[in-house]
């Protein structure tokens, strides 16, 4: 599955907004609609990490594709 994020790199000098498509899990027998939060967080954590100091990342929108 696919999910779409829309997020934000924020910092003193101003912000920049940003998206990416990821490509997400579902377990076998699930039909929902909603994005696979957990995926989403877990890249978020990831994405943080490479930031430069100062640097803060917002989450603004996941949408599953």
């Amino acid at each position: 599955m696919k999910t779409y994020i829309s997020y934000v790199i924020q910092e003193e000098s101003g912000h920049k907004h940003l998206s990416e498509v990821i490509t997400t899990t579902q377990q076998t027998y699930t039909y929902s609609d909603d994005p696979q939060v957990s995926d989403v967080i877990d890249w978020a954590k990831k994405k943080k990490a490479d930031l430069k100091p100062g640097q803060e990342l917002i989450v603004l929108n996941m949408f599953k594709l």
